[in-house]
């Protein structure tokens, strides 16, 4: 399973992504948003972890793109400080699969993304 995890803090990112690989993914990182589109579009992920507030783009644009310019399903897992209600609710209108809250939890993340996986090669 390929991840791409976008998140403007390297702190984040550095060890989701060694965790990640540990249990045997292939991990793309960015922290930034308009550069992940590139990536999004060369590495193919079959999951996207995305924080939502970073500079320049958010992470509901970068959901757009994805939901709206290339008509993808990829699931989307959101990973952010932002618990607005309102953000929220925009972020499941746009088809999210999972939002959890930081600070992350990296077991709690892990399981999640198996859980996503199982369903996904399941249907």
């Amino acid at each position: 399973m390929k991840i791409l995890a976008i998140d403007d803090q390297q702190l984040v990112l550095l060890p989701l992504q060694k965790k990640l690989e540990d249990l045997g993914y292939k991990v793309k990182t960015s922290t930034d948003a308009n550069e992940s589109i590139g990536i999004y579009d060369r590495f193919k992920p079959d999951l996207v972890v995305v924080d939502i507030n970073m500079p320049d783009m958010s992470g509901i644009e970068f959901i757009k793109y994805i939901r709206i310019n290339k008509s993808s399903s990829t699931p989307i897992i959101v990973l952010s400080g932002n618990t607005s209600s309102d953000v929220i609710a925009e972020a499941f209108k746009f088809g999210i699969n999972d939002y959890i809250k930081k600070p992350m939890d990296l077991n709690n993340i892990c399981e999640r993304i198996k859980r996503l996986n199982i369903f996904f090669q399941t249907y």
